[in-house]
């Protein structure tokens, strides 16, 4: 019974802890890699959703019709996505409460990239490069 009662502990503490921010980049990118926009997705901040939404909107505006998705969950999975590469090394550079700073090296070289706490998850915030 001792034995029952401990697994069930365990299994209560792994549900309740979140994923710590350098694992969910991990996560983020993987999904991105194995083309799963969904789950990538879910992966970003709120914020970073209405930002990339607006600009996706924008972007199609602009253009003619048909030349840019209108989905914003396309632009995850564009030849340019440079925080979708193979991480070589990851490292949380800095956390404050609910912001962390991650330092990520893919063969593109080394990149800052800002993490948030969201609903006691991590999610990653893309708001600064995605300000018009």
């Amino acid at each position: 019974m001792k034995a029952f009662s401990l697994l069930a502990l365990l299994a209560v503490a792994s549900c309740s802890r979140h994923a710590a921010p350098d694992e969910t980049f991990r996560a983020f990118t993987l999904s991105v890699l194995s083309h799963q926009p969904d789950q990538a997705w879910s992966m970003l901040s709120k914020e970073s959703q209405e930002a990339m939404t607006a600009a996706t909107k924008a972007a199609a505006a602009a253009a003619p019709k048909g030349e840019v998705p209108d989905d914003p969950k396309a632009f995850l999975f564009g030849e340019d996505v440079g925080l979708a590469r193979p991480i070589q090394e990851i490292k949380v550079a800095e956390e404050n409460g609910n912001v962390a700073f991650l330092s990520v090296t893919t063969a593109g070289g080394t990149h800052r990239v800002k993490m948030v706490l969201e609903d006691n998850r991590w999610k990653l915030d893309l708001t600064d490069g995605l300000k018009l």
